[in-house]
């Protein structure tokens, strides 16, 4: 007996030619906001070197080594409000 990856099976069904034509296709993953993406990034930022970037409208500039990088915060036992900001549920 073999499994069924679900993933596989939802289909979306896109618009085609101002709506006269669709095509239905699987649903293909988002992994933009990843991991493996952000290490992309990185790395092609070390293959660039250390680049002036321009800032404050072009006004500005700020060498690449120079800028901070961001942490993402650890959001364990926040809240975040549902429904119409009545609720609230604990992360």
């Amino acid at each position: 007996m073999t499994g069924i990856n679900f993933a596989d099976t939802i289909v979306v069904r896109q618009t085609l030619e101002r709506g006269t034509a669709y095509v239905d296709k699987p649903v293909l993953p988002a992994d933009f906001m990843g991991k493996e993406t952000s290490k992309v990034n990185e790395d092609r930022l070390k293959l660039a070197g250390d680049l002036w970037i321009m800032s404050a409208k072009g006004t500005s500039k700020i060498k690449l080594s120079e800028m901070h990088k961001e942490k993402t915060a650890d959001l364990k036992g926040h809240y975040i409000s549902t429904g119409r900001g009545t609720n609230r549920v604990k992360l």
